[in-house]
């Protein structure tokens, strides 16, 4: 084993060029002995005869160290190794027994030395392959072997035994060693063939060495015995070259052998196999029937193995024939399946030539026999022909592309493709197209896209069509990103389909987007974006926008003709002019803005953006985000409001005012908050907050003249969630005041609920009365609604709203509808309070009109809780105008 970092037992295909071609070198100049017959036969010269016995001593260590590596046991090379041993022993041995050169035929045993070392050659060489590999060869295996075979014994008896033996009166004895050496021969040939026949990859490549290496010795055997019995020198000359040609050819065999793990299965035999026993059946027969030109008559034998190589080429041919027409069977079922689902398979396959030619379109594709012998770019539409060529002409075509091919009734079928580069392949050379007709697929993508841009009443886009049409209106160059939003929101049409039904709610909406189509220009965009909300993305100035705003605002005023008669709507417009650096999404929030201030400003109003508005809208973003956590944070805090009697001018009550004092905003009225507490969900803990921190703190106050009452206020969401029982108990349990002390104030906007939301706001401030606790309804003369609502939902007081008492001082009507609802009060058994007093005319107008009690600003203002209790302390609960401004000063 070399050093220089080769793995012992590495295959010779690992081995560098340059180690292979050192290693064949001197592979070349090892000269071999008769490995395989055993003895060269004839006489040599000494010198031939020391240098064939120290090369067959070489050789026999290549193939037992070669055999070593790649076999296990005592098989194949390193049977063949000991075959040479033996040969060199045999050789010596008949040397010694029958010196000289001649007698050839006078020593049969001479013949019969080398058997065994045949004998061992043949079993190393059938040894080589595997048992499975020479079961998967099958009868023609068999027959072709045995046509080998015969051949050979036939060439054997014409040029070896025939010659030999003409004319000559030699004994039976020699007669039959040298068949049966001949014979021996052809037999090793034979098992040579069949390790060619077998093998595959490699392998291949050393059983043909070996063959080789076979042949040389069997040549220069032949060579010996004629040469030696018809007394020609010049072939017992050439015996030395041949054997040293067998035993290298030997030697290469053995190191390009890789072994059985590196050889793949095989499926049939080679080429080797086929044609060389055909090939020595051709040189049989020829030389058989020369065989009287050489001087000898053919032997029995050799006519007999002629007639048995006869037979089998005639039984060889048959099976072949047998085996081509299962293969053929095989390939044309194979054919006609794959055939059969490329048919019927929904993705054709289009297979062009280096020119872009189809050379092959499946009958399934419209059209497809008709692409047959066309170029593809000139088949396809005209406008994606550029497209096509570009794609296929390039180094690497890879991707999908979409192309439209002429459909079978004159339209155009939308193809989906994807290319396999084949042009590199011998087998092929072609591009392969893998096409899906995806027409189907367009279609209704495109279905599905209407559906999803389109208002299906209307026909109008959607809001979604108008973003994206916004979106790439805005993406322009600042100077084509003119133009504005309007935003459009009806007014009355859920009154309509209240009194007239949904229908003439439909049937309204479909005549409004018909106006507003006709309305604006053709570049200008409508869309219904919203229940009640169109929106009109429109080109053009200021000026223009404004016009727009006013023709549809006409449009939608004029009245609609329906089943039920006239119906009379109006609109606020929203208007955001569109600038540069503007995204579709701000454009839409201010639209919305501007169209939430069109909304105060009542119907028919038409309201740009300004930046007001989204300051107003920030400071509610940000109140809401700073809410939570206020209380946590100890942002929040109650003040005390007091409520003073009109008769004694004395404290009878309190009322419990939140206060927010924003790190950032200062002090935060509860006007600005709640409501956006509310919307947060955050209303509900702030409530119970205040419950808990107010009747905690009410159980500190001084009496005067009898405890305080206090007020409360409670959230229209706090009474529909229906928590408000449960948590006022919650809190006289937590806190220990009586229930008698705790007023509960309503607003008027909660009596007016209808349903099932009515019940339950009766049926919680029943349950408040029942446990004690005094309900008030709050804010009366807003909208004067609730009055009807009083006999249903009955309360213990009523406080007058403070804008209705602003002119109770100078308005006789405001004084009559005071005195009303007093007198209405008293027949129902309550107490009146007016709220916002903030001067002495308007005190005395309440206490003329009849009023219990009075709370605003004259009196007091909402103090902290020390404060109150200095002024319940120091004035012995009695507060009249003037003595709260002494208190404050303090």
């Amino acid at each position: 084993m070399r050093r220089g970092g080769l793995r012992s037992g590495a295959p010779a295909a690992d081995i560098s060029g340059v180690e292979q071609r050192r290693r064949y070198a001197a592979a070349g100049w090892l000269p071999a002995a008769p490995a395989l017959t055993g003895a060269a036969g004839g006489t040599s010269p000494l010198a031939a005869d020391l240098l064939l016995l120290l090369a067959a001593v070489l050789t026999a260590g290549v193939l037992w160290r070669r055999g070593r590596r790649v076999c296990r046991g005592l098989r194949g090379w390193t049977l063949l190794a000991v075959a040479v041993v033996v040969g060199v022993l045999s050789h010596a041995l008949a040397q010694w027994l029958w010196p000289g050169p001649s007698g050839v035929l006078l020593a049969p045993a001479r013949l019969l030395v080398p058997l065994p070392a045949l004998l061992l050659a043949l079993a190393g060489v059938l040894t080589l392959p595997s048992g499975a590999a020479l079961r998967r060869a099958g009868g023609r295996l068999l027959t072709g072997t045995a046509l080998f075979g015969s051949a050979t014994v036939v060439l054997g008896q014409v040029l070896v035994v025939g010659p030999a033996l003409h004319g000559d009166g030699s004994p039976p004895v020699s007669r039959l060693a040298l068949e049966l050496s001949c014979g021996a021969t052809a037999v090793l040939l034979t098992a040579v063939l069949v390790v060619v026949t077998v093998s595959a990859g490699p392998r291949r490549t050393s059983g043909a060495l070996l063959l080789a290496a076979a042949g040389a010795e069997a040549t220069a055997h032949g060579l010996a015995v004629v040469g030696a019995q018809r007394d020609v020198p010049g072939l017992a000359v050439l015996v030395p070259a041949a054997q040293l040609a067998a035993l290298l050819l030997l030697s290469l065999a053995a190191r390009r052998d890789p072994g059985r793990a590196a050889v793949t299965r095989r499926t049939g035999p080679g080429l080797a196999g086929q044609l060389l026993p055909h090939l020595v059946m051709a040189a049989a027969v020829l030389l058989y029937a020369g065989a009287a030109l050489l001087g000898a008559a053919p032997t029995g034998v050799a006519a007999l193995a002629a007639s048995a190589a006869v037979v089998l080429t005639a039984v060889h041919r048959v099976l072949s024939a047998r085996h081509e027409a299962r293969v053929a069977t095989r390939l044309r079922s194979s054919e006609a399946y794959f055939r059969s689902l490329v048919r019927a398979s929904t993705d054709a396959v289009l297979i062009l030539d280096p020119d872009l030619t189809v050379t092959w379109a499946p009958p399934s594709l419209a059209g497809g026999p008709a692409l047959t012998g066309a170029p593809l770019p000139d088949a396809v539409h005209p406008d994606d022909a550029a497209a096509v060529r570009d794609w296929l002409t390039g180094a690497a075509p890879t991707g999908l592309r979409t192309f439209r091919l002429p459909g079978g009734t004159g339209s155009w079928r939308v193809l989906e493709a994807g290319v396999t580069d084949l042009r590199d392949d011998a087998d092929v050379r072609a591009l392969v197209l893998h096409c899906r007709d995806v027409t189907a697929r367009l279609h209704r993508e495109g279905e599905l896209r209407s559906l999803a841009f389109t208002d299906p009443l209307t026909g109008l886009p959607n809001r979604a069509a108008q973003t994206a049409a916004l979106t790439a209106r805005l993406a322009q160059p600042a100077p084509a990103a003119g133009g504005g939003l309007l935003v459009l929101e009806l007014c009355g049409l859920r009154e309509a389909q209240a009194d007239a039904g949904r229908d003439v709610g439909e049937v309204a909406l479909t005549e409004v987007a018909r106006r507003l189509r006709a309305t604006v220009r053709g570049d200008d965009q409508v869309a219904r974006v919203g229940t009640e909300l169109f929106g009109v993305l429109a080109e053009g100035a200021d000026d223009e926008l404004d016009r727009l705003a006013a023709r549809c605002l006409s449009a939608i005023e004029q009245p609609l003709v329906t089943e039920l008669g006239l119906l009379d709507l109006t609109a606020v417009v929203g208007l955001v002019p569109l600038t540069a650096g503007l995204t579709a999404a701000d454009a839409v929030d201010r639209a919305e803005l501007a169209v939430a201030d069109a909304r105060t400003a009542g119907p028919g109003a038409v309201r740009r953006w300004r930046l007001e508005l989204g300051a107003a809208r920030d400071r509610r973003e940000a109140l809401r985000r700073d809410l939570v956590g206020a209380r946590e944070r100890g942002e929040l805090s109650v003040v005390w409001q007091p409520v003073v009697a009109l008769a004694d001018s004395r404290v009878t009550g309190v009322e419990a005012l939140l206060r927010w004092q924003h790190p950032t905003l200062g002090e935060v009225l509860p006007e600005e908050f709640l409501p956006v507490a509310e919307q947060a969900g955050l209303v509900l803990d702030l409530q119970r907050w205040v419950f808990a921190e107010t009747t905690r703190d009410a159980l500190t106050l001084p009496e005067v003249e009898g405890p305080l009452t206090l007020a409360v206020n409670v959230s229209v969401r706090h009474l529909a969630a229906g928590t408000l029982v449960g948590d006022v108990g919650a809190a006289l349990r937590a806190s220990g005041l009586p229930a008698q002390r705790l007023q509960i104030e309503i607003t008027e906007s909660a009596l007016l609920t209808e349903g099932a939301a009515a019940d339950a706001v009766a049926a919680d401030v029943a349950a408040l009365r029942l446990m004690g606790v005094r309900v008030a309804l709050d804010d009366l003369g807003r909208g004067w609604a609730a009055l009807p609502q009083l006999a249903r939902v009955p309360v213990d007081v009523v406080k007058l709203d403070p804008g209705f008492l602003a002119r109770i001082d100078r308005d006789a009507v405001v004084r009559a509808l005071c005195e009303s609802v007093v007198r209405l009060a008293d027949g129902l058994g309550m107490d009146v309070v007016a709220e916002g007093i903030e001067s002495t005319s308007q005190l005395a107008a309440v206490q003329a009109a009849g009023c219990t009690a009075a709370q605003g600003f004259l009196l007091a203002r909402p103090l902290p809780l020390p404060a109150l209790r200095t002024l319940l302390v120091d004035n012995a609960g009695l507060l009249w105008p003037g003595l709260a401004g002494r208190v404050g000063a303090r």
